[in-house]
């Protein structure tokens, strides 16, 4: 399974549209229901229900959700755990909105820094 696939699924399950789904991923409408349209192929059930309110999961989709998650989330654990620098022995990524790196992360990241020497830091906008 393309895990773009299930990228897109949680896009869509999130945002309770595909409308919404495509701008969250910045790509076209008709590119997230081909995907939706691939995965759903590959696993022989509907997950959406989709109507003029936007795509609400189905029974199938909601059992998938949790999948996806784990899925999502372990290849970008396994990503960020191969990319670790040597002499690091974890990692921590923190997003947050652009307003705070004014006032409050460029203090929380000097004290991480210092107490936490070894611990990899991802921070994201």
């Amino acid at each position: 399974m393309d895990i773009e696939l299930a990228r897109t699924f949680l896009a869509v399950a999130a945002a309770g549209n595909f409308v919404g789904a495509a701008q969250r991923l910045y790509v076209t409408q008709s590119t997230i229901s081909a995907r939706i349209q691939a995965l759903e192929s590959q696993l022989g059930a509907l997950l959406f229900r989709r109507g003029r309110s936007g795509a609400e999961l189905t029974q199938a989709g909601q059992r998938f959700l949790r999948h996806a998650k784990t899925l999502v989330q372990t290849l970008e654990q396994a990503r960020h755990d191969v990319g670790l620098p040597a002499g690091f022995r974890g990692s921590l990524t923190l997003s947050g909105r652009i307003a705070l790196w004014d006032g409050f992360l460029p203090q929380w990241v000097g004290r991480m820094r210092g107490t936490y020497p070894d611990i990899s830091l991802r921070l994201e906008v």
